[in-house]
């Protein structure tokens, strides 16, 4: 499970990355950000792993992350904010893997 559990949060972590990143630097939208974004707010989106498997796997809550990723989506300075603590963790767990 535990290997699950990281593997969620890798895939949780990209897809918010690809769906931040864009309106935290003002770029164009690519098809990474539609496939987040489809694959976050469309229930109905055909993929294996689902939005709700990789909340459930860490024990988040999956409607308050998209309540909080869609207001992301309309507010640039929030985006940077969470994908600077996102960077952070990063840093993070990559230090403490270094350290093992």
């Amino acid at each position: 499970m535990k290997r699950f559990k990281r593997f969620a949060e890798a895939v949780l972590e990209r897809a918010v990355m690809d769906l931040l990143k864009p309106i935290a630097e003002d770029k164009k939208k690519t098809q990474e950000w539609i496939t987040a974004y489809k694959w976050i707010f469309d229930p109905e989106w055909p993929s294996i792993l689902k939005f709700e498997m990789c909340c459930d796997a860490l024990d988040i809550n999956p409607d308050e992350m998209r309540r909080t990723l869609r207001k992301a989506c309309y507010d640039k300075k929030l985006a940077s904010e969470i994908l600077m603590r996102s960077k952070k963790m990063e840093d993070t767990s990559s230090k403490s893997s270094q350290e093992a």
